[in-house]
């Protein structure tokens, strides 16, 4: 049972009642209804998969390309009660599992594990975010010598100012960027601002990824997953459109 039924259900009990007991004007019917209506779609999985299609834009590499940097771009991480225990979220985790099984293919490439989490200047230091990053690639056989921490960039538009920024990159370095599959349009846009020859690879695991095979009559009915993801997705559009104006 999904703790937004009893929500919706509710809301649209309420809603049928006023307007049955014509206590509602035409406006705040007309308003009304488009706002449960965009709830119970921005609620559905379906409704999540659609909109998430444009976002998750990949550039796989092709035959006989090979990166010298492969970038791990960061998703947060979590604060313990002191920085041992601190553990990165999901999306970083993702992020570098899908960015060390790519450097095993291309063993002579560096990780660059990019960016600090915003907000923790009192209480982390930036390198943090980093850290636990580069652990995670070492336990999964990453070497030291092949990871750099840049720990500058606090967002998609500061990573690739940064590397534009790096005295062992040129605007013609190959580079992976590594990135949650819904990220990957606004990190291809930004990066190739400044680099001509870049792929990116999306770190959603396949055993997560939804296709059309997959859409059935359950993926029209509310999850609190879905609407979560949904409003993920939305605001990436939004920071697509600020990537803009900010450039």
């Amino acid at each position: 049972m999904e703790p937004l039924w009893l929500p919706l259900l509710m809301f649209g009990g309420v809603w049928v009642a006023l307007w049955r007991t014509g206590r509602l004007v035409r406006w705040s019917k007309i308003v009304g209804t488009v706002a449960i209506a965009a709830l119970w779609l921005s609620s559905m999985p379906f409704a999540a998969f659609i909109i998430e299609r444009p976002l998750a834009h990949e550039s796989l590499p092709e035959r006989g390309w090979v990166p010298d940097y492969i970038y791990v771009l960061s998703g947060g991480y979590e604060l313990g009660d002191r920085p041992d225990d601190d553990s990165s979220g999901l999306e970083t985790i993702r992020r570098v599992n899908r960015a060390v099984s790519l450097w095993r293919e291309y063993p002579s490439a560096t990780l660059v594990m990019t960016g600090a989490q915003p907000g923790m200047g009192n209480v982390r230091g930036p390198e943090q975010q980093g850290l636990l990053m580069q652990a995670q690639a070492e336990r999964l056989g990453v070497p030291a010598e092949a990871i750099i921490i840049e720990s500058v960039s606090l967002n998609t538009n500061g990573h690739a100012k940064e590397a534009n920024g790096a005295s062992f990159l040129r605007s013609s370095t190959p580079l992976l960027i590594v990135t949650s599959d819904f990220h990957l349009r606004r990190a291809r846009r930004e990066f190739s601002r400044f680099f001509t020859d870049i792929r990116t690879v999306g770190a959603d695991p396949d055993i997560t990824n939804t296709t059309w095979g997959d859409i059935g009559i359950t993926s029209l009915f509310p999850r609190v997953e879905a609407l979560r993801n949904t409003t993920v997705y939305l605001r990436e559009y939004v920071a697509l459109l600020l990537s803009d104006l900010r450039n």
